[in-house]
């Protein structure tokens, strides 16, 4: 059942990998693609925006031709015979038609119609304001838009009595969509000129979802459409300042690219909308013809690690098989004066473990680093070494340090953390690899209550914890061997009327909760003492910086300070607390004391000076 849920494990964390992985690619592949079909369509784009933009060049330079050349034939009275030239480049040029105006917006055109425009009026307002070349856009009475391009006259002239002061040309939209590229990827795409402000000045028959009836490009997006919003937001901010980039939105469950770049034309973009399965199709093919190549792989990889695992257990077992029916042979008399010991295998972390008592303290076989880890958490060893540790003790490397010969062995003391249970232990040798240790058997004996003496003048009666005597005595170890450490002292706050309002009994359990809590916030090397009354110390064994023993003293006071359940009755009391570095502020252990008592008097001043200045709110 064991080796089945660990096939299960492995099975789950090799497709969570491969699917970690899968994502991941897709989600770089993602941005590739993104990046890549931004960059072909600005380029597109681009050159359409030059297109418009040489086309609009040509119109004014054409136009300031025809003014001059209006001018000298005016003065010569021919200009009657010079709309016969337009009407006959008309076709070539194919504009609409080319216009005398004014600014009481009356006009006079090539084909001989004459009237007012008023629908025009603001865009002659602009051109005779700002006395320069306009372009400008507009739905004519039959209403189709048209673009127009307006330059003011140097000479105004005289027709039928009236005197006109501007020339003007026109196109219908259908002209200018071979400019902007009607046809690009197919006659899929929309192509618009805007306004900084979204205005659409002239569109392309449009080829997408959007509707033809719109006014601000912009507008019809966010109220229509999900756009990414950040990137329309910067689109809408950059756009006046000549800024150029991409856009996603979906509409209508379509997704589309929306390209946007300066026009080159006052404060004109071009904006191109193309469905994005337009664009990068062949590359989203590619995408995802390689991730099935990929989960192909991975499911192949996985079924070849399957199997090799699978026949490396079954071997395992059987070797395993060979390997107790030996050490049975080999330990049927110790059964009788061993009450449990285990066979390891130093170079193929595995052990054998043999329990002649009772309940097995650990699995039958298994990880030998495991097992040291196992026992680590519930047993500390029982030596005045403060660094002395079950897994380092028994290493692989420490053992073939100290177990040189078949007549070497190691001895150690270990008891529960709790101090329930008292154990000795000898690692013998049992196999060599030229010279080298490969095989061990420990050995372990129960010690009963053979420190239960000793155990019992070092803990506190009440709380479990270690009493001041043996605090004493490890801080007097810990200054012998200059071993670094950070001493806490804690008292409680508000514990008098605890006692004064619920009892004695209520106040021993609420220290009890407090020791606890206390032990939680330390490691299984550290240590936790209660020194008398209300009074607790912490000894955490290593260097430490100064703004990790605040922020631990924190920690320490806020456990504290959460409320205890007891006997139906809900307890809160703070807790003062002060530190001390060694050998950091001082190398004498007593200066580190006072320091420490010192910072916990003021932490005492300062927890009154806040309750004193809350009740008086």
């Amino acid at each position: 059942m064991k080796n089945k849920r660990k096939n299960i494990l492995l099975i789950a964390g090799m497709l969570l990998a491969l699917l970690v992985g899968i994502l991941a690619y897709s989600a770089y592949t993602q941005k590739q693609i993104y990046q890549e079909s931004t960059a072909n369509l600005l380029s597109t784009y681009g050159q359409s925006a030059k297109t418009f933009t040489m086309f609009a060049q040509r119109n004014w330079n054409i136009l300031n031709d025809w003014d001059s050349y209006l001018g000298t034939l005016a003065e010569l009275g021919e200009q009657e015979g010079q709309w016969q030239e337009y009407i006959a480049q008309k076709a070539t040029w194919q504009y609409t038609d080319f216009y005398l105006f004014n600014e009481q917006c009356e006009f006079w055109t090539t084909a001989g119609r004459q009237g007012t425009a008023e629908y025009m009026k603001a865009t002659f307002e602009k051109l005779y304001t700002e006395n320069k070349p306009v372009i400008s856009s507009y739905i004519s009475s039959q209403g189709i838009r048209k673009i127009l391009f307006a330059i003011p006259m140097e000479q105004p002239l005289q027709l039928d009595g009236t005197t006109y002061t501007a020339l003007v040309v026109s196109y219908d939209n259908a002209v200018l969509e071979k400019l902007l590229g009607s046809m690009v990827y197919e006659g899929q795409s929309d192509c618009y000129i805007v306004r900084s402000n979204g205005d659409v000045v002239l569109s392309t028959e449009t080829k997408t979802e959007i509707t033809e009836q719109m006014t601000n490009l912009f507008d019809y997006l966010q109220q229509n459409a999900s756009v990414d919003q950040p990137y329309f937001d910067t689109m809408v901010q950059t756009l006046p300042q000549g800024g150029e980039g991409c856009v996603l939105y979906t509409l209508n469950r379509q997704k589309y690219y929306l390209i946007y770049q300066p026009l080159g034309l006052m404060d004109w973009s071009i904006i191109g909308i193309v469905p994005t399965g337009v664009v990068d199709a062949g590359m989203r093919r590619v995408q995802v013809a390689t991730i099935l190549v990929i989960a192909l792989l991975g499911l192949l990889i996985m079924a070849g690690v399957i199997k090799i695992q699978r026949d490396a257990e079954r071997n395992r077992r059987r070797e395993l098989e060979r390997r107790r029916e030996k050490s049975d042979m080999m330990f049927a008399g110790m059964a009788r004066v061993v009450e449990r010991f285990a066979v390891c295998d130093l170079d193929r972390d595995r052990y054998q473990y043999h329990e002649r008592r009772g309940e097995p303290l650990y699995q039958p076989e298994g990880s030998y680093q495991q097992m040291l880890e196992q026992i680590s958490r519930k047993y500390v060893v029982l030596t005045d070494s403060e660094n002395a540790k079950i897994p380092q003790m028994l290493a692989p490397e420490n053992l073939r340090r100290l177990i040189k010969t078949d007549n070497d062995s190691l001895k150690l003391e270990y008891a529960a953390r709790d101090k329930s249970a008292f154990f000795m232990m000898t690692v013998v040798p049992m196999a060599w690899k030229e010279n080298r240790l490969t095989r061990v058997m420990m050995i372990v004996q129960d010690m009963g209550k053979q420190h239960l003496l000793q155990s019992l003048a070092n803990t506190d009666g009440l709380t479990g914890l270690l009493n001041k005597r043996y605090f004493d005595r490890v801080l007097t170890v810990l200054e012998q061997h200059s071993q670094p450490f950070a001493l806490f002292y804690m008292d409680l706050d508000r514990f008098k009327p605890v006692n004064d309002t619920y009892g004695h009994d209520v106040g021993d359990e609420l220290l009890k909760g407090v020791s606890q809590r206390l032990q939680g916030c330390i490691r299984s090397r550290d240590y936790a003492f209660r020194l008398g009354g209300d009074e607790f110390a912490l000894l955490l064994l290593g260097s430490m910086k100064p703004e990790a023993c605040a922020s631990k003293m924190n920690m320490i006071c806020e456990m504290v300070a959460v409320p205890y359940e007891i006997d139906g009755n809900t307890v809160s009391v703070g807790a003062s607390c002060g530190y001390a570095l060694y050998p950091a502020e001082s190398v004498d252990v007593q200066q580190v004391r006072c320091i420490a008592d010192q910072r916990m008097y003021e932490n005492k001043q300062a927890n009154h000076a806040r309750q004193d200045g809350a009740e008086g709110i």
